[in-house]
């Protein structure tokens, strides 16, 4: 058995690379995740798994990136991937498009919304994808 200093601070490691590694998961997921990943050798329970959430996400290192009923999905932040070490340029580009992708949807949902100048500077942003497309 593992002593249990080792397990909060690997646990706070294993969240953070767990969700660099594999995207947006709940608390359940990252639990069911660590125990498969120790080959059941270690199951955290809720009590040590939400508390950890709850630090992590204090500190800035992980948010809430969507909400489905009560489940909540965790997503690592720029600030987590430095803690990792995982800063490299394809992970800015990759995790950039990835925010770009939801705040489109996010601009989309909410189109009727728009002013009139929100929608042109929309149409001007675009013209710049499609000008990149086009060389």
């Amino acid at each position: 058995m593992m002593h249990h200093h080792f397990h909060r601070r690997g646990l706070r490691y294993l969240i953070l690379y767990m969700l660099a590694n594999e995207g947006n998961l709940t608390g359940a997921e990252i639990m069911e995740k660590i125990e498969a990943n120790t080959m059941g050798m270690w199951k955290p329970s809720p009590g040590s798994v939400y508390p950890m959430i709850k630090a992590l996400e204090d500190e800035g290192l992980i948010k809430v990136v969507k909400t489905e009923g009560t489940k909540k999905y965790y997503g690592i932040t720029d600030k987590g991937r430095e803690i990792i070490g995982e800063t490299s340029i394809e992970n800015k580009i990759s995790n950039s498009i990835r925010e770009l992708d939801s705040l489109v949807d996010y601009i989309l949902d909410n189109w009727d919304n728009l002013s009139i100048d929100e929608k042109e500077n929309i149409r001007k942003i675009y013209e710049k994808f499609k000008k990149a497309f086009e060389t």
